[in-house]
Formats: structure tokens, sequence, C-alpha cells
């Protein structure tokens, strides 16, 4: 059996790294941690950008707002609270509101009423799905992924549901779930997922590979009917040209472009490592690898290493967020990193 197990790196870091390429812009690396900011902890878990540009921060402690001057705490012990601490994954949606998903504590959205999120001072509420109150087959929340047509897929520890409004009444939802039994969900651990132009669903599992799902039939690629080196898929993106990528527990990257698999390891290419644990596309469809121990970037010919803190060591790369500005927002067990080859715009 795997276990799926993030290592923090326990080191410290300077608070900026100045540009070398004479990018006007602004220095090209930036890092917050706990030492100069708000973060409450140094172990990024999860990342969010939302239309206003706030940056949204999962921790295990908490969830952060960044409105890139103020920092704004969610916990347990503050007046912006939460009833979970672990951030695990965090999602915007069509309205630009906000999904957590948890450790073993389900699912909460982040409503504000007045639909002023980026005032510090707005009013706000929390909703919270488990499956005590609600459709959720588990509690804990890998992943949550808003389709075109604005329902929300949940990938759990124990299966997936779809969810959509009803548009009848105040929070009026209708759930449908998917297991192993009454579907063709090669696994009900499901802990990516994302949706191409058509509006298919292509869903990682954690042991059973990949399936796609077109609302009516399902496709599964696996070790043994596919190129997939890895059944246990951890994190995915749709890239600009539709082609699906896939991070793996152990057998490094995978993409498909619905015909032809390409598989990229240690071996074959200058992917840090083989446990993929983040993925981002940014602005020029460049792919943004996070890894067990550092990140990469891959231009579909070429690989970039990134040493994060200067210092020489790798780091966990746990997620990846891009703004619009092509700013790369980079979680790690050492802090949170802002990169931008061209200097760090606002």
């Amino acid at each position: 059996m795997k276990y799926f197990i993030l290592i923090t790196i326990a080191t410290f870091c300077t608070a900026m790294f100045p540009a070398t390429n004479g990018a006007s812009q602004g220095p090209t690396w930036i890092v917050y941690n706990t030492t100069n900011s708000e973060i409450p902890q140094n172990y990024i878990l999860s990342m969010g950008i939302d239309k206003n540009d706030n940056k949204w921060i999962g921790t295990s402690t908490g969830l952060v707002k960044f409105d890139g001057t103020n920092w704004i705490i969610y916990d347990k012990k503050g007046k912006k609270d939460i009833q979970y601490s672990t951030v695990r994954n965090i999602t915007i949606d069509s309205e630009n509101k906000l999904w957590t998903g948890s450790w073993g504590d389900g699912m909460a959205e982040l409503v504000f009423p007045d639909g002023n999120a980026s005032n510090p001072n707005a009013a706000f509420k929390w909703i919270y799905y488990r499956n005590n109150n609600s459709a959720m087959p588990h509690n804990t929340v890998k992943t949550v992924c808003v389709d075109n047509e604005g329902s929300k897929w949940i990938g759990t520890g124990d299966g997936m549901v779809l969810m959509e409004s009803t548009g009848w009444g105040a929070g009026g939802l209708k759930w449908q779930s998917f297991y192993k039994y009454n579907s063709g969900l090669p696994h009900d651990a499901v802990y990516s997922i994302v949706v191409d132009r058509f509006n298919n669903k292509w869903i990682g599992t954690f042991g059973g590979g990949l399936a796609k799902f077109d609302g009516l039939n399902w496709t599964v690629y696996d070790i043994r009917n596919s190129a997939l080196p890895d059944n246990f898929i951890i994190s995915m993106v749709m890239d600009k040209k539709q082609k699906v990528w896939m991070g793996t527990y152990s057998g490094g990257l995978a993409s498909f472009d619905g015909t032809k698999w390409k598989i990229y390891k240690t071996s074959n290419s200058d992917i840090p490592d083989n446990v993929v644990y983040a993925l981002a596309v940014d602005n020029h469809n460049n792919l943004w690898i996070g890894t067990l121990h550092g990140l990469a970037k891959f231009d579909g010919a070429k690989w970039t290493k990134y040493d994060l803190m200067n210092s020489g060591k790798p780091y966990t790369v746990s997620t990846i967020a891009i703004d619009k500005f092509n700013n790369k927002w980079i979680g790690t067990g050492d802090g949170l990193v802002v990169y931008n080859e061209s200097g760090i715009k606002k």
C-alpha cells in the first residue's frame, strides 16, 4: 500500500532575492515566511487567486488572504473564524466564490454577502458541507473543480460527488455521487479533477489511474492499458492546447493529448523528482512542475530548474498558482515564494 506523505523542509530563507536579469519591473524573487510576514505557518498547502487578484493561501493552521498589502487570517482563534485548520485545497468559482477542502473536516464555502471580498472589513459567512449535513461522501476533500457550467466536482478520499445549483430558492442544491461500484470510476480515492473545453471531466485517482467522463461514458487509462507510468495520480492541469498533464506519486510526469502519451522521469528528463505534487500552466503555456525535491519549468522542449531559496538545497513544492501578471506564487515547505523571470509585476 502506498502512503501519501508530504515532507516538510525545515530550513530558513531570506526575504528577497534581487533580479539577476536586469528586469525593470521589480525583483525576480520574493519570499514570504513567518519571520517577515503575517503568514501563520511556513508550510504552504494550497493557493488560489480570485478575480480581484487577492491571493488565498491554505496552511495547516488556517486560511490567509493577501491583497498585496494586508494579510488577513481566517483561523479558529481569530474573529474571522473557520471551523477547521488544515486547508488542503482552494478553488475560486466562476462567481468569484471561494471553496476550500480540508483533511477530515469537509468542504467550506466563503461567502461575502455584499460581494466585496476585497474589503478587509467586509461581512462574510462560512457555509460548511460535511457527510453529516450533505451528500458529501467523505470529509477528506482532495480537490474541488468547477466545470464549464459552474457545477462543482468534488474529489474525496472515498468517492466523488457532483454539486449543482438548482436555482430553486436560496441554497438549492442537487447532488450526485460517484463510486467505483455505481459508475465507471476506477477507484474511490479521487485526488485531482480537470475539465476540458468540451466539459469532459478528467479524473485522477490514487490507485486506479485516470478516468475520462463525458457525462454518459467512462474511459479508464491505467498502467495496464496505456502508457500511464503510475496509477497514483496526485496533481493535474489542462494546458491551453487541451493537453492533460498528470503528476504521479512515484512515476514522474505524464501528458496525454487524447491520442499520444509522453512520460517524463528523472531517468529521461530534467524533472527534479518523480514525485510531482503541483502543476500549473502560465500565460505562455509553459508548464510549472512542483516536486518533492524542487521546481522546474518545461516549455515543451527545454527544462529549467530553479533554486527557490538560493540555498543549493532542493525544496518541496506543494502548490503553484499563477496570477494575471504571470507572477508564479509557489508554496513550499519553508514559505511562499513569488517569482517572475521578467521581474515581479503588480
